[in-house]
């Protein structure tokens, strides 16, 4: 599986900053954007895990469908800054 630079806690936080509702479940982690009738389900990731690539572009392409945010600033607000 290939997994993406972006790891689980900076997707988890550009989510919980759209206002998606997170809940944990046994082995899955769910946010909901009850407005948007939007939800998203993803494995149990830990923080630090590396989000795996068909995780991000899915999530990625959805919340431009929604309307919630668009590709390019969802690609600029996970961008890295240069160290």
């Amino acid at each position: 599986m290939k997994t993406s630079s972006v790891t689980f806690a900076e997707l988890r936080r550009l989510l919980l900053d759209l206002q998606f509702i997170e809940t944990r479940g046994d082995n899955f982690w769910r946010f909901e954007h009850p407005a948007s009738d939007t939800v998203f389900l993803f494995r149990l990731y830990s923080q630090s895990e590396k989000v795996a690539l068909h995780d991000l572009v899915s999530t990625r392409t959805h919340l431009d469908w929604r309307g919630l945010l668009s590709a390019s600033a969802f690609d600029d607000s996970l961008a890295k800054t240069p160290a």
